[in-house]
């Protein structure tokens, strides 16, 4: 097996993060993509790692804090996606295992993530690794005016 190198995401990441963006059936272009890493790479608490693997990016994850007043503070994995060509050789385990790491570091209890009802496999996977199912909510959003 290749060796799968985890580090954190810079600019030169960017088109590569972009198409795997696809694959979560987010189509972004680069342009996009580099104006949202600006913001996010900015934000306090807030990481995004990449896997390479032969010199290729071939997946990504991103977490960050959230803080709310009825519930201890968590880190939410707003977004992980492995390449389709490169899943079963562990590459999501060990991008989950940087952001658990980096949660623990800085004194966060819990993690949480959101997944699509029709991503079954990813289901499975999160399961097989200890992550427990804690709610079957449904996710609503108002897009607001646009201010320019």
């Amino acid at each position: 097996m290749n060796p799968i190198l985890i580090r954190t995401m810079t600019e030169a990441d960017i088109d590569a993060v972009a198409r795997l963006c696809g694959d979560l059936d987010y189509p972004t272009t680069p342009e996009q993509l580099a104006s949202r890493y600006a913001t996010a790479r900015d934000a306090v608490d807030n990481e995004i790692w990449v896997a390479e693997r032969e010199g290729e990016v071939v997946g990504w994850i991103h977490g960050h804090g959230g803080h709310l007043l009825q519930a201890d503070s968590y880190v939410e994995i707003v977004g992980i996606v492995v390449d389709p060509g490169c899943r079963g050789l562990g590459i999501g385990r060990l991008l989950l295992e940087a952001c658990e790491r980096w949660a623990h570091e800085r004194g966060y209890p819990r993690i949480r993530l959101r997944s699509g009802i029709h991503r079954t496999w990813a289901h499975a996977f999160y399961h097989r690794i200890g992550y427990q199912q804690k709610s079957t909510g449904i996710t609503f959003a108002l897009d607001l005016p646009r201010r320019d």
